[in-house]
């Protein structure tokens, strides 16, 4: 049983917020919002870019890739917005591998350390807003796949949503050279979603690839943990 803070301030835990929705259909027209977007600088990137769907072998020819960041930004139309990211690390049956396998702003890094993320942002600045690290050689041999959403906190309770949303990417970069490798511009902000399950690292074969997912659905963080199977505490 995994007790942990829903809000990026503090304060309730997942058993109080549990119990999202379900996968959403991507046919329903994104809602007007009257405001403007609030942008920053984003890193200009020379990796390979990735439409919906679209997978990409992540090693490079001639060196073994062993440390990768994947960085994450978004610019939003409605300041009561805070997106958060994280990462489930899934074993062959498409759950996590241990209730604490579950990485994001209120456990940041996970059991065996191969995975870390830098902590909640403000999503001010510049560059991406949040970054999660990956240690591939250190990964848990049970860890098949890593899956990074963004969620938007208290979406349910506040009536947010992804139409408030706009420019939201993923990009992975090889920690050692700082190449960026891929790039995905998500391209569906609509006012159903409220978390967006936005890629994938996963091992096929001995080697990592990244899938660009993009798939918006009506859960929030508790139900996005109940859907990969943490056991949150009720």
């Amino acid at each position: 049983m995994f007790d942990i803070p829903m809000n990026s301030t503090g304060g309730l835990s997942l058993g109080e917020l549990a119990g999202g929705g379900v996968a959403v259909q991507q046919q329903v027209p994104p809602q007007s919002v009257h405001q403007p977007v609030q942008t920053v600088q984003r890193p200009a990137g020379n990796g390979v870019i990735l439409k919906k769907g679209q997978k990409q072998n992540l090693a490079q020819a001639g060196r073994p890739l062993t440390t990768v960041r994947v960085g994450l930004g978004w610019d939003i139309m409605n300041q009561a917005c805070d997106l958060d990211a994280s990462a489930f690390m899934l074993g062959a049956g498409g759950r996590v591998v241990g209730d604490d396998w579950f990485v994001f702003y209120g456990q940041t890094s996970s059991p065996d350390g191969s995975v870390v993320h830098s902590g909640d942002s403000a999503g001010e600045g510049t560059g991406d807003d949040e970054v999660i690290t990956l240690d591939l050689a250190a990964m848990n041999p049970e860890v098949k796949k890593i899956v990074f959403v963004v969620t938007i906190n208290e979406a349910l309770e506040r009536n947010l949503n992804f139409s408030m949303v706009a420019n939201a990417y993923v990009r992975v970069t090889d920690a050692v050279t700082g190449n960026e490798l891929v790039r995905f511009n998500l391209s569906d902000y609509y006012s159903n979603v409220t978390s967006m399950v936005v890629g994938e690292i996963y091992s096929h074969n001995g080697t990592w690839k990244f899938n660009a997912v993009g798939d918006g659905v009506t859960r929030d963080l508790a139900g996005l943990c109940a859907m990969y199977g943490v056991n949150v505490a009720g």
